[in-house]
């Protein structure tokens, strides 16, 4: 009589080493706004806003899909990550009651980094840099750069690492837009008549 063991064995191994050795492009989680990003702009800000234009660096390699070792990750929304910040930063005014199409006063601005360290055994990490512009027809009234660095548990396996390096990356959205809505001088834009 023959063993059935060494084959429900070989069954887990086989499946880990397509993950390891087998690329495969999946879409971000798409964000959830964060209730203390929300709390802060009903207090802070007194003016609606749009939401214009999010680019992605001329160049930047991740602008379309971050590699998570040998899969990679594309936006849900739109084209790029630039629209995927900006929908990110929609749903946070909405929810906010902040968000008015048809506002003179704009949040547009640039995706200038847009990075995740899905190999590390130990920790991993990823790294979000964003150039936001406040303006209110021609003026503009804000024009800062923000960035921020994000770090979660690693792990040897691929079926691990990849998804906890995913599931971070709305949440290094929402840290990045708590930097915006953090600075007095955000605020101060908004305020302005």
């Amino acid at each position: 009589m023959t063993s059935k063991r060494p084959i429900f064995l070989a069954l887990p191994l086989t499946a880990l080493a397509c993950i390891f050795m087998v690329g495969c492009a999946g879409p971000a989680p798409n964000y959830t706004p964060s209730v203390d990003n929300v709390e802060r702009l009903k207090k802070t800000a007194s003016s609606e806003m749009k939401v214009g234009t999010f680019a992605t660096k001329p160049g930047m390699q991740s602008a379309d899909a971050i590699s998570l070792r040998a899969s990679s990750m594309v936006s849900p929304v739109g084209k790029n990550y630039g629209d995927y910040l900006a929908a990110a930063l929609r749903s946070e005014l909405e929810l906010a009651k902040l968000h008015a199409p048809n506002s003179p006063v704009e949040v547009s601005g640039t995706l200038l980094q847009n990075n995740i360290n899905a190999g590390g055994i130990q920790t991993n990490d990823g790294q979000l840099e964003a150039q936001f512009v406040v303006k209110k027809g021609e003026e503009v009234r804000y024009d800062k750069v923000k960035k921020i660095t994000r770090q979660w548990e690693g792990a040897f396996a691929g079926a691990v690492a990849i998804p906890q390096a995913a599931n971070n990356y709305p949440l290094m959205v929402q840290d990045l837009l708590g930097a915006l809505f953090a600075d007095p001088d955000f605020v101060a834009s908004l305020k302005q008549r």
